[in-house]
């Protein structure tokens, strides 16, 4: 929540270095290790890839967050979430598909705002502040970046963001 206050009031600095956004998956895939169950992690990337420059403790947190919500949110049994990173002129894309429960068309425009929350339940718990996505969000914006969602009923959710590859 912290955060995401200071997010939004302008007052958060980014720590710029060069990043290796294939580093960042397969260190954000050991972080989540535990939540994967039988599940299956893929990562698609080019052979040759330029670093690019951000924020590598916020990017990392907006990867976690993505990750943890297709681990979330798809079948334990046959799961599949396929990380993909394309280079496409300045921009690096970043996608997390999954083959999950997938999002109504009335939530998708409201997944990135904060409190918003998918239900899914399990004894009466929900699994979420609402803050993840509303996170990765400004984290996206705050590199000059955006962030985005595709997704099928009963087929899963693509959610994707596009970086500048020479930082804000």
């Amino acid at each position: 929540l912290l955060d995401v206050s200071k997010m939004e009031a302008g007052q958060m600095t980014l720590e710029l270095s060069a990043i290796d956004m294939r580093v960042l998956v397969n260190e954000t895939f050991m972080m989540v290790e535990t939540l994967r169950g039988q599940r299956v992690l893929n990562l698609t990337s080019p052979m040759k890839m330029e670093m690019i420059v951000g924020d590598a403790h916020l990017i990392r947190r907006v990867l976690q967050n993505l990750i943890g919500n297709a681990l979330k949110f798809t079948d334990k049994e046959d799961g599949i979430i396929t990380v993909g990173i394309e280079i496409a002129d300045d921009n690096v894309r970043v996608s997390v598909e999954d083959n999950g429960s997938g999002i109504l068309p009335e939530y998708r425009e409201k997944v990135f705002g904060k409190f918003f929350q998918v239900d899914k339940r399990k004894k009466g718990r929900t699994y979420s502040t609402g803050l993840g996505l509303t996170f990765c969000k400004l984290a996206v914006e705050a590199h000059g970046g955006r962030i985005g969602l595709e997704s099928d009923v009963g087929k899963g959710c693509n959610f994707w963001f596009e970086l500048p590859r020479t930082g804000k």
